[in-house]
């Protein structure tokens, strides 16, 4: 399970309103590499893919893949 809090949202949402075009949404992912294993990465995403699970923060839509 995801949890943003408001103040989150609301940054995502304003940085995303800057961008054009405008993405579809916010991406989190876990990549593998490194000495410490595992990190989170975000970016977004223009086009959400068929694996991925979405959530709806608020009218921001984040995208994980199921993997």
């Amino acid at each position: 399970m995801i949890q943003l809090t408001e103040r989150a949202i609301e940054k995502v949402k304003e940085i995303l309103d800057t961008q054009d075009p405008k993405p579809a949404g916010l991406r989190i992912a876990v990549v593998g590499g490194g000495c410490s294993g595992f990190s989170y990465s975000m970016a977004f995403e223009n086009t959400p893919g068929l694996l991925d699970k979405s959530y709806n923060f608020n009218g921001l839509k984040v995208f994980v893949d199921q993997a």
